[in-house]
């Protein structure tokens, strides 16, 4: 049987019991505080990212994992395994696939020439990553091929929609996601952008007006999308207020008539950057 190791990054998200049941490898990002540097994770938790993005008028920039840790770390897992897969943030949002992929040729030129590395771009954020490793895991303890893995965790990644709120647009717009002037209007009017991915940015799918029943309308949506899975009625809930976090997991659990939610995470400083406190988002099972 094959021996593989399985590897994200922080900007998954992956709750640490779901690291630890699978032994999942995860390379931390920089959270940038000023002329602060922080490895998410470690030395950042998620509530003390919150904390200091509370205090604060600027807003913080993420930096990709440093080369030599990535290179180091990557190398040691690539001699302790047979292969190694690492999923990692969609390319469209961060150069960390570009330096993985030096990486893993730098590797096997001069450290490790029979090292087998596969560094598969998701194109996806948050816990879509975190349910490509799960997959891919319990693939790898069945004894499939990496080759199998990847394909079948490819299409994984394509079998989740997202519906995404925030509380407040300023980090969207200084993030490049909204423009100021969509900004302003939106605080204004009280509109709420309904964020997901396409074609790996996060984009505006759709508005929504008033702070009242939103989750409600979320649902809404969800069961009038005729590419939504009624058979599996499968949920992801990430966030970064438990609070919310709850209500909408809790509202979903009711309006679906299911006992579980899959997956529930909370958005770490990587994602939390441009969503902010107070956001919440529902990922759903669509049909394939």
């Amino acid at each position: 049987m094959s021996d593989i190791k399985i590897v994200v990054d922080t900007s998954s998200d992956i709750p640490k019991e779901i690291v630890d049941k699978y032994d999942i490898g995860v390379l931390s990002f920089l959270s940038v505080f000023g002329d602060e540097s922080y490895v998410s994770g470690t030395e950042l938790s998620n509530s003390r990212f919150y904390e200091m993005l509370d205090r604060t008028d600027a807003i913080p920039t993420t930096a990709q994992t440093p080369y030599g840790d990535m290179y180091d770390y990557i190398l040691k897992q690539s001699k302790e395994h047979d292969s190694v897969i690492y999923f990692v943030i969609s390319s469209k949002g961060s150069g960390q696939y570009t330096t993985a992929e030096m990486v893993r040729k730098d590797i096997i030129e001069n450290d490790n020439p029979n090292a087998k590395i596969y560094i598969v771009d998701t194109m996806k954020y948050s816990l879509y990553i975190t349910a490509a490793a799960v997959m891919a895991a319990k693939m790898a303890k069945e004894g499939e091929s990496a080759e199998n893995i990847i394909e079948a965790c490819k299409k994984e990644l394509e079998s989740w929609e997202v519906f995404l709120l925030v509380d407040n647009l300023k980090y969207l717009e200084k993030g490049g996601r909204i423009n100021k002037a969509s900004a302003i209007v939106g605080a204004l009017l009280d509109i709420k952008p309904v964020l997901s991915i396409r074609g790996g940015l996060i984009e505006c799918v759709d508005k929504l007006r008033g702070k009242k029943k939103l989750f409600g309308k979320l649902i809404e949506k969800i069961k009038t999308d005729q590419r939504f899975d009624d058979e599996k009625k499968q949920f992801m809930v990430v966030q970064s207020d438990d609070e919310k976090g709850r209500e909408l997991a809790e509202a979903l659990k009711e309006a679906f008539d299911i006992e579980d939610i899959y997956i529930y995470g909370e958005f770490g400083p990587i994602v939390g950057t441009h969503t902010g406190p107070g956001a919440a988002a529902v990922i759903y099972k669509i049909k394939s």
